[in-house]
């Protein structure tokens, strides 16, 4: 990305631009100071954890424990088993996919396991029996297994949203730092699930806080590309001087939380088509 901090080149305006940057970035620099001081606590959903930190204090807990991952991997084996028929001979992939049918034992949800492996030997015993696979047998398969994925969704759900849950309860009675002054951070994943249950937990834990009296949206943010906690330092210490400009000089806490040109733009295109 080309740096415009010092646009328009080789003007008075272009160093004017360019001091400004550097005021903000020092600006930005005094809240990274209040983050490293442990004035802020920033709580972060990464990876399979939660991270929390508070100055020099970090604290790892895990989120996705045993079960859910169990959860997981029984879904996965109805979509091996159906990669398998459709990349791999009939007979060689019904007696590779025979072989796992005992194996989905599961002591996370033993009737969804048996149930999963039961859909999973009757496509084998059509596949078996025709020696091919057809489009419609799939499409069969697939609505059997509907009523199975709804109930591993909500226990997988149900799982995650208790293990949050209890690790919020555990870090925010440990840091005497009240909700205003946290920052609750999702580090986005290549699936939408890792940014949306945890926005959702955290946000309803700002809600129900008994010290939070701005709007919750301030202190949940979902980050895409992040892998370290000088990353979410970087976007609260964002976060707080943006929000202090606006407030100071838009009159509203969130104005810089938009495309500043949004509404005007709005404007312009209506203007624009009409004239065209």
């Amino acid at each position: 990305m080309k740096d415009t901090a010092a646009e328009p080149a080789g003007s008075a305006l272009g160093k004017i631009n360019q001091h400004f940057h550097q005021c903000y970035t020092r600006r930005k620099l005094d809240f990274k100071n209040k983050v490293s001081q442990g004035e802020v606590l920033l709580i972060i959903r990464m990876d399979s954890r939660l991270v929390a930190c508070c100055g020099d204090d970090i604290q790892e807990l895990p989120v996705n424990g045993e079960t859910y991952h169990q959860l997981k991997a029984l879904a996965h084996s109805t979509l091996a088993a159906y990669y398998t028929l459709l990349h791999s001979p009939p007979e060689q992939a019904v007696s590779l996919i025979s072989d796992w049918l005992p194996q989905l034992k599961t002591e996370a949800a033993p009737q969804l396991a048996s149930a999963i492996a039961a859909i999973i030997g009757q496509l084998l015993d059509h596949v078996d029996k025709h020696n091919t696979i057809s489009h419609l047998q799939i499409q069969q398969y697939a609505k059997e297994l509907e009523p199975v994925y709804a109930q591993l969704l909500v226990l997988s759900a149900e799982d995650e949203v208790k293990q949050l849950h209890c690790q919020l309860t555990a870090l925010t009675s440990r840091y005497d730092i009240p909700t205003s002054d946290s920052f609750f951070i999702v580090f986005g994943g290549p699936q939408a699930r890792s940014r949306e249950l945890a926005k959702l937990v955290f946000t309803k834990w700002c809600d129900e806080s008994d010290d939070l009296l701005a709007d919750s949206r301030h202190h949940v943010r979902y980050v895409e590309n992040a892998t370290t906690i000088a990353d979410a330092t970087e976007l609260v210490a964002t976060l707080m001087a943006d929000r202090e400009l606006a407030q100071t000089f838009l009159g509203r806490a969130e104005g810089l939380e938009q495309d500043v040109l949004g509404k005007a733009a709005e404007k312009i295109i209506e203007r624009c088509w009409t004239k065209s």
